[in-house]
């Protein structure tokens, strides 16, 4: 296997529809670049409307005729079949993902474990679809039904590509939909890799994969065969994608943004706490949405507990993915390097003070590769205190109270993760109910996947859940509630008709015709 600068990919470059791959001419073509090296690893195809459109309709066509009428039970085996491929090309599939995503290749290997776990959970939830039972009344009977859409468009960001890719096939999957799939245009080769895995094991149409950028994300949106919309992206497009959407009254999962408030209390384990958060806004290169991008910290505190984050950075090495001796690597894209960097020096002119600022080693290859910045004395009304930078930075404000702390995390427009640091478990405990946030971490910033456990944010972080067993089985079903008439004879009754029916008589009409 090829590794570092010699890697050449090899794999798919086509859209995937109806089980076959799909190639473009050279001009309808886009460059998906390595960004560690800005070199061109492949070129895709730039989906358009009519792409996506035949895609929907092979999704459409498996659905009624070989998805639906596939036991649920079957569709567990089918994912699990999934699971096994990828375990078996598990090394191949985090290398790929560095060379895409530019992320170490002790990360890509951590999604990539994710991604497989992914499928493994649903296919053990696919034949645990059940609805519910309403006491009878009135000789009434209620039940109620959990039937998936039909197809379902599933719009995924390029931060963690095999984890999200899983994210929104499997658990669709599971519950009876099928899936188009418009992966990010920085990283569509990841969401390839696995096209080549359903290809050799799921019915033909079950997922299809369109690349490109907004006009494939658009249409899919739009599309009225399409039921159901799950997206992963920034808040601005989310909200696009909400009120296309809403035009049809089209079901939507919006996982956006995040500008997450890590909270360090006087009474905290320090060290465990300095660990957590120097990881909460590094990790994936600052590039996630549950990013501990703001760290609170009480001003008794906060001179020491600064100090030994100061030391923690100045051990963290810089590279490139492929090293597994980096721990921190480049930015995925060149718009993405540009935006950080933007908001780093704005950060400056706002007049925040520049408390560290990492440098990059000397030897690196042309890639977007940025240093830690950590960012004191900034102001809830900054840009780099209100906004997602997604990069490697740090806003710290110090408080003087508990109360103060949680004003300050809840300032934001976003509410998707939050974390308290304290030995107090009483203290803990209110704040978890007092910080507006879908999740909340105590004593811990575990700034990766949520698998069991339900995903999502509050206000502008997005609508709806993922990851978790009943919420995702909600999320990706709808109810149907069926009543039905049925006879409640009294006793009584029950004793004429049987003593009827030795006499071989036939009662007709009322409650036994």
């Amino acid at each position: 296997m090829q590794t570092g600068e010699r890697y050449r990919y090899d794999g798919p470059t086509g859209h995937f529809i109806d089980g076959e791959f799909i190639h473009a001419a050279e001009e309808n073509t886009f460059a998906v670049e390595n960004p560690a090296t800005r070199t061109v690893l492949a070129r895709v195809p730039e989906g358009t409307e009519a792409d996506v459109d035949h895609a929907v309709a092979a999704a459409l066509h498996a659905y009624h005729t070989v998805w639906r009428r596939t036991t649920q039970r079957e569709k567990g085996w089918y994912l699990a079949q999934v699971a096994d491929r990828l375990e078996q090309q598990a090394e191949e599939l985090a290398l790929l993902e560095t060379m895409e995503n530019g992320k170490p290749i002790a990360q890509a290997r951590l999604d990539v474990g994710e991604a497989i776990r992914n499928y493994r959970y649903y296919a053990g939830v696919a034949d645990k679809v059940q609805g519910v039972t309403i006491p009878e009344r009135d000789g009434l009977f209620d039940y109620t039904i959990r039937e998936p859409y039909g197809v379902v468009g599933s719009i995924i960001p390029w931060n963690w590509p095999p984890m999200h890719t899983a994210d929104f096939t499997a658990a669709p999957l599971a519950v009876g939909n099928t899936v188009v799939v418009k992966p990010a245009p920085e990283t569509p080769l990841t969401t390839l890799f696995f096209a080549r895995i359903w290809q050799e094991v799921l019915p033909p149409g079950v997922v299809n994969v369109v690349t490109g950028a907004g006009t494939a994300g658009a249409r899919l949106v739009e599309h009225p065969d399409v039921r159901k919309i799950a997206f992963t992206g920034h808040d601005s497009t989310g909200a696009m994608v909400a009120q296309s959407a809403g035009k049809q009254v089209k079901s939507v999962m919006l996982e956006l943004g995040g500008k997450n408030a890590n909270i360090v209390l006087p009474d905290a384990d320090l060290e465990a706490a300095a660990r957590g958060t120097v990881n909460a806004f590094l990790k994936n290169t600052g590039q996630a949405c549950t990013a501990g991008s703001r760290l609170l910290v009480h001003e008794q505190i906060a001179e020491r507990f600064l100090a030994r984050i100061r030391e923690l950075l100045a051990s963290v090495t810089i590279g490139p993915g492929w090293d597994p001796a980096n721990d921190l690597a480049t930015l995925a894209s060149h718009r993405q390097y540009e935006k950080v960097v933007g908001y780093i020096e704005t950060g400056k002119q706002e007049g925040a003070t520049v408390f560290y600022q990492g440098t990059l080693p000397d030897g690196l290859p042309n890639g977007y590769f940025v240093a830690p910045v950590v960012f004191t004395d900034v102001r809830p009304e900054m840009k780099i205190c209100r906004e997602e930078i997604f990069g490697p930075v740090l806003s710290v404000q110090a408080f003087s109270t508990v109360r103060e702390a949680v004003d300050l995390a809840n300032g934001t427009p976003y509410g998707l993760t939050a974390a308290v640091w304290t030995t107090n478990m009483m203290t803990a405990n209110r704040l978890v109910r007092e910080l507006e946030a879908g999740i909340v971490f105590v004593n811990n910033y575990a700034n990766s996947t949520f698998l069991g456990a339900p995903f999502g944010g509050f206000k502008k972080s997005g609508v709806g859940r993922k990851l978790g067993f009943e919420d995702t089985i909600m999320e990706f079903t709808q109810s149907k509630t069926v009543r039905t008439a049925i006879a409640s004879p009294d006793l009584e009754q029950l004793d004429d008709y049987y003593r009827n029916r030795a006499a071989g008589a036939t009662q007709q009409g009322g409650w036994l015709s």
